[in-house]
């Protein structure tokens, strides 16, 4: 992965706060992806500004897609 581990670390910490397995059930029964569900989640936690104003300096969004991946087990 090309994310520093501390920005890892930060998304990471930021995301799995809004995991949980209520928002899991409805995003699977209402047949949504999980990288529509991940990206939910980073704006849900807030982690949008950091992704804009820390990660889009070195990272696109396939690089913030494979930390995602990591970090959300699949729906």
């Amino acid at each position: 992965m090309k994310i520093t581990a501390q920005d890892f670390a930060q998304l990471e910490a930021m995301v799995k706060t809004k995991d949980t397995d209520f928002y899991r059930s409805r995003y699977a029964a209402a047949g949504l992806s999980t990288t529509r569900y991940q990206w939910d989640l980073v704006r849900a936690s807030g982690a949008m500004s950091f992704v804009c104003d820390v990660l889009y300096k070195y990272l696109n969004d396939s690089h913030i897609q494979t930390a995602l991946n990591r970090i959300v087990k699949p729906l």
